[in-house]
């Protein structure tokens, strides 16, 4: 198998784990490609396509991992490896890829199975095609209070700590969703989550029962409450993957299309932006990633 390794290193945690990987990688002879050097998109295609490779390792955080597997989608039989190197990880920690292990990252990524995985497809242009989830509401209001050097210093934990202070007086948004074209739910909320993935924000489970190769978009809506319920949702919700009297909604769908009042800010695999609507779409088993023994797969693997 001819291994190809992408690296980003702009990511959180490239400078610390950056070396090692690139030593794993030339101790197993698989090429190394910068992609934080390369001009754009379309030279990334041209060096890929150059090497043609079985299998392509992304060592970086979601947005490149993100960005990669949404631009490299030729063959349709190429396969992907994850290195984790950014903040939140959110993908990984679905597809069970070790964390603070590199060397383990590294070996299943190249010597571990791919599966088919499902992607989101947006109805905006950037970004077209998503691979975790988008956080609007409370979640966006995060992603755009972090700061790079809050992400250095204190990683993971920078999404807990933004988390706090816009809980101290979260935005409220009039939202409606549409699902699969025939239902319709509209209601004052502060917060929801349209997931392929189980995880947003750093490791938080918004979506315990998704697969990522169930077909299904994850709809989880944070309706407006009280002090007192809200924090008692969020406590039991993050503690034991449950709903707290069924405060926090789950829905499954095909399709989905929102409309917020205000436009809401959202976080779309890392990427920021404030929307008034947007449409996503479900788009079944569309690249091959490798996941671990545990990961959020519910078919047939493919080797």
């Amino acid at each position: 198998m001819k291994i190809c390794t992408l690296f980003n290193g702009r990511s959180g945690g490239a400078q610390a784990i950056g070396p090692q990987v690139q030593k794993l990688a030339e101790r197993d002879g698989h090429c190394w490609i910068a992609i934080d050097q390369l001009s754009g998109d379309d030279e990334l295609i041209e060096v890929v396509k150059a090497e043609a490779p079985d299998r392509v390792i992304l060592v970086g955080g979601d947005g490149t991992i993100s960005r990669s597997l949404s631009v490299l989608s030729s063959p349709s039989d190429l396969q992907f490896g994850i290195v984790p190197t950014g903040t939140g990880n959110d993908l990984a920690r679905s597809l069970d890829i070790p964390l603070g292990n590199v060397e383990a990252a590294w070996n299943l990524a190249t010597q571990g199975t791919a599966h088919a995985m499902d992607i989101l497809e947006t109805s905006i242009d950037q970004p077209k095609l998503l691979m975790n989830a988008v956080t609007a509401g409370i979640g966006g209001v995060v992603a755009e209070e972090i700061q790079s050097e809050t992400k250095e210093t204190y990683g993971a934990l920078a999404y807990w700590f933004s988390a706090l202070s816009v809980l101290s007086d979260p935005p409220t948004f009039r939202i409606r969703l549409k699902l699969d074209q025939d239902r319709v739910i509209e209601e004052e909320a502060y917060a929801f989550c349209v997931a392929n993935g189980r995880c947003a924000g750093g490791g938080f489970v918004i979506a315990p029962n998704a697969q990522l190769d169930d077909g299904k978009i994850h709809v989880t809506v944070l309706p407006v409450l009280s002090t007192v319920e809200l924090f008692e949702s969020g406590i039991n919700f993050v503690l034991t993957n449950e709903d707290a009297e069924q405060r926090i909604v789950a829905y499954d769908a095909r399709e989905v299309e929102f409309e917020a009042s205000p436009e809401i800010p959202c976080s779309l695999d890392g990427e920021k932006g404030t929307f008034a609507a947007m449409k996503f779409r479900i788009v079944p088993g569309a690249r091959m990633v490798v996941g671990g023994p545990n990961a959020a797969f519910g078919g047939s693997a493919q080797t």
